[in-house]
C-alpha cells in the first residue's frame, strides 16, 4: 500500500554567491538589494517568496505543458490572470460550479488564483517563505558598469556629436546563505473548498502532486529570477531537510536561521518523518522518494 502524504514541509540552507535573484528597485542608475530587518532588529539580504513561487510556478507549468496537462486558456500561455481569464469560470453564476471548472486546470489548482466574478479564490497549495540570508552569514556589494556604443569615442572627439549613448548604471551583486521555507499541501490538490468534495479523481490528483514535487526539483536545479543574464548565480552547499506528516495535522516549519532546526523538527513529528539531505543531489533523491506515496484525501477510510 503506498504511503499517503497530507503536507510536506522543505526547509533548508543554500549557499549562492554572486548573484542579484531580487531586488527592490531602481532609482536613478542605481538598482537596490532586497533588505529584510529581522525581529531583533539585524538587518539582513534577502529573496522574496513572490519571486520564489514565481520560479516554482513556472517550473511546473512547463513540465505540464511537455506532459499535456489540462491547463485553461489563460495558463496555457502562463498568463497571471489564471481562472479570472478563462470566460468557460467567469461566465458561470454558480460559484461551487466554477470553482470545479476552475480546477480543471493543473496550474489554478496547485498554484492558486482570485476571480473577480463571480468572486471566487483559491490559495495556492505551494507556499513559500522569504529566503533570508543568515545575518552573519552574506555580503553585498554595487559595481559600477557602462554602456557605450560602438564608435562612441570617436564620435565624442567631433565637436558634432550632441548626444551621447554612453550610460552609467549600478548594479548590486550579492552573496550568502539563505535559510529557506516551503510548504506543499497535497490533502487540498482537486478540493473544492466551498462544499469540500474533490472535483478530481484520484488519479489526477497523484499526478498533479508528481507534477508539484518535480516543479521543486527543477526550481531547485536552477533557481532563476533577476538579473541572471549578466549575474546568473553560483550555487554551493544545500542542506536542510524535507518533514511529512501522515495525518490530518500541519507539517511543522522550523527557520533554518536558528541553529537546531532539524532536531526540533524530529522532536514534534518524530525522526522516522523527517528525511535529512546534504547535497543537491541528496535532495533530489529524496523528492523522488516522496513521489512513490499518494495524496491524503479527507473523508478516506
Amino acid at each position: 500500500m503506498n504511503e499517503i502524504i497530507y503536507e510536506v514541509s522543505l526547509v533548508g540552507r543554500i549557499r549562492i554567491d554572486a548573484h542579484s535573484l531580487n531586488n527592490e528597485g531602481t532609482v536613478g542608475n542605481v538598482t537596490e538589494p532586497r533588505t529584510i530587518v529581522l525581529a531583533n532588529g539585524d538587518k539582513t539580504d534577502g529573496i522574496s517568496g513572490e519571486m520564489l513561487k514565481h520560479i516554482h510556478t513556472e517550473a511546473l507549468w512547463q513540465i505540464a505543458k511537455e506532459k499535456k496537462v489540462p491547463l485553461c486558456p489563460a495558463c496555457q500561455i502562463l498568463s497571471p490572470m489564471k481562472a479570472d481569464g478563462n470566460k468557460t469560470v467567469t461566465e458561470m453564476k454558480n460559484t461551487k460550479s466554477a470553482l470545479n471548472e476552475a480546477l480543471k486546470c493543473v496550474l489554478c489548482d496547485l498554484q492558486g488564483f482570485l476571480v473577480q466574478k463571480p468572486t471566487l479564490s483559491r490559495k495556492s497549495t505551494v507556499e513559500f517563505g522569504w529566503a533570508i540570508a543568515l545575518p552573519n552569514q552574506f555580503y553585498r556589494d554595487i559595481h559600477v558598469h557602462t554602456r557605450v556604443a560602438a564608435g562612441e569615442k570617436e564620435r565624442e572627439k567631433s565637436a558634432e556629436a550632441e548626444v551621447s549613448e554612453q550610460m552609467i548604471y549600478n548594479r548590486p551583486t550579492r552573496s550568502g546563505v539563505y535559510a529557506f521555507v516551503s510548504v506543499f499541501q497535497p490533502w487540498r490538490i482537486g478540493l473544492n473548498e466551498i462544499d469540500y468534495t474533490y472535483s478530481t479523481d484520484d488519479k489526477a490528483r497523484k499526478e498533479r502532486y508528481e507534477l508539484a514535487l518535480d516543479a521543486y526539483k527543477a526550481m531547485i536545479a536552477r533557481i532563476e529570477g533577476a538579473m541572471t543574464t549578466t549575474r546568473l548565480p553560483h550555487f554551493g552547499e544545500f542542506e536542510g531537510a524535507i518533514a511529512i506528516t501522515k495525518n490530518a495535522a500541519p507539517v511543522p516549519v522550523i527557520s533554518p536561521l536558528a541553529d537546531g532546526y532539524i532536531n526540533q523538527m524530529k522532536t514534534i513529528i518524530g525522526e522516522q518523518n523527517v528525511q535529512e539531505f546534504s547535497s543537491f543531489t541528496s535532495f533530489m533523491q529524496k523528492i523522488d522518494k516522496l513521489k512513490s506515496a499518494v495524496p491524503y484525501k479527507l473523508g478516506a477510510p
